[in-house]
């Protein structure tokens, strides 16, 4: 009998062992999860600042070539006067010449909707 509550008292301390030790490994499993996160917060932050800094050495740039752009104000009266300076110059007609075909071309449009548009005569 003294044996078997020996075995029992055993197992007991066994088993009080086992769970000892499963505890402490998972606690050591959540250190090691802190102390990644930690990691990759500390790393996540440096990148962070990181950007910050390169942002605060090109900003001065990005503001300048900004201010140039809209310096010259870039229209799209400008953009057209350029496209008949350029159609000219290739075509050897001049931009006044354009306009006044543009315009008969509108005149002639405009007969021919109003030619349609009228009744055709019974005869």
């Amino acid at each position: 009998m003294t044996n078997l509550l020996n075995q029992a008292k055993t197992i007991c301390n066994v088993a009080k062992d086992t769970a000892k030790t499963s505890i402490t490994a998972g606690f050591g499993v959540y250190s090691t999860i802190i102390d990644e996160a930690s990691k990759s917060s500390d790393k996540a932050t440096q990148l962070f600042e990181s950007l910050v800094e390169r942002g605060a050495q090109v900003e001065p740039k990005l503001k300048e070539q900004t201010s140039a752009i809209l310096a010259n104000k870039i229209t799209l009266e400008s953009i057209e006067a350029k496209a008949q300076n350029i159609t000219s110059r290739f075509t050897g007609v001049k931009s006044q010449k354009l306009d006044e075909v543009e315009d008969k071309i509108d005149q002639l449009t405009a007969i021919i909707s109003e030619l349609k548009a009228k009744p055709a005569k019974a005869s």
